[in-house]
């Protein structure tokens, strides 16, 4: 007998009650000659003849025993993620079938697998929607950032989203624990996409200030002082991040054995670098803006002013109205 337990037969018996008797048992005859079929060419050698017979025997007519010698097969294949996955099944399909004994050999197969399970992390910037693909296969948005046994060999990874252009990438993963991560960058808007409509600015509100005090160029040496501050602001919050961006590259690159092949923690380091070190490259260029701009008003203050500045302040922005 190719199968120790038919116990799904009769878990489906309402089902096929309802298709014709003769239907069911050509699947039935059909899975147990595929199934025999299956057993030679396993015998033989032809590992991967006999998984692709064993697969469309399951599906004709599902059982542990088939179950047992697809794992069996995939794992002889290389394909041991696919086969720790069909052992795993394969435990609770015994443990419903009332089979102790394949329930305890599924178990023992899949626990030896597990030492050899090569594992691919998927690592998306935060704050970014996408939808991710391995092979084709969406990935669960709460899979990204975790460590997926995948059969080793080449995997395409691809990320798509509305009004973005699509990325993608291969990699190659070892077999026998070998652990792969691929981080997915920022999706660059696709060419001839509409823009996204931006959320009104309310106007900035402003306040006259008070009118020119009696000496010559007092008012535009105000504006230049306030300016000036701004520039070592932007100075300061760039060396800050800076030395940031730094000390995770350090991190990153420790985690990372040979680099690029980093662990999870080696991409979070490596993501939170980057970030840092934009916002420290516009705070400097904020900042250098600022300082040259309040070195220029001060210098070129006239001799009197020739009319009251408004300063205001909005979302995001400053506003310095007048004439000088």
């Amino acid at each position: 007998m190719r199968r120790w337990s038919r116990a799904s037969v009769f878990a489906a018996a309402a089902f096929l009650r309802m298709m014709p008797a003769h239907a069911a048992g050509s699947d039935i005859a059909s899975a147990e000659a595929l199934f025999d079929e299956g057993r030679k060419l396993m015998q033989s050698g032809q590992y991967s003849e006999a998984c692709a017979k064993f697969e469309s025997s399951q599906k004709l007519d599902p059982g542990v025993g088939t179950m047992l010698n697809l794992a069996d097969c995939y794992e002889k294949v290389g394909k041991t993620a696919t086969a720790w996955a069909e052992f795993r099944e394969a435990i609770s399909a015994a443990h419903s079938a009332g089979s102790a004994d394949r329930a305890t050999i599924a178990q023992q197969r899949a626990a030896a697998l597990e030492p050899k399970l090569s594992y691919i992390t998927i690592v998306g910037w935060k704050g970014q929607t996408v939808v991710v693909t391995r092979d084709g296969t969406p990935i669960d948005a709460a899979m990204v950032g975790a460590a997926i046994p995948v059969d080793p060999g080449r995997h395409v990874i691809e990320a798509s989203a509305p009004g973005k252009r699509t990325w993608s990438t291969s990699v190659d993963v070892g077999a026998n624990g070998d652990r792969v991560s691929v981080s997915v960058p920022i999706l660059p808007d696709e060419a001839g996409a509409a823009p996204v409509p931006a959320s009104p600015t309310p106007p900035p509100t402003t306040e006259p200030a008070s009118s020119a005090e009696s000496h010559p160029g007092s008012t535009q040496r105000t504006v230049a002082i306030v300016a000036g501050g701004v520039g070592v602001a932007g100075v300061v919050v760039g060396t800050i991040f800076g030395i940031r961006a730094s000390s995770k590259w350090s991190d990153a690159k420790s985690h990372c054995d040979p680099y690029p092949y980093c662990g999870a923690s080696g991409v979070d380091a490596a993501n939170t670098a980057r970030s840092s070190a934009n916002i420290a490259t516009v705070a400097f260029i904020v900042g250098a803006a600022g300082i040259a701009g309040g070195a220029v008003l001060w210098f070129t203050a006239p001799k009197a002013t020739e009319g009251p500045v408004a300063l205001g302040i909005g979302p995001g922005n400053l506003l310095v109205r007048g004439r000088f």
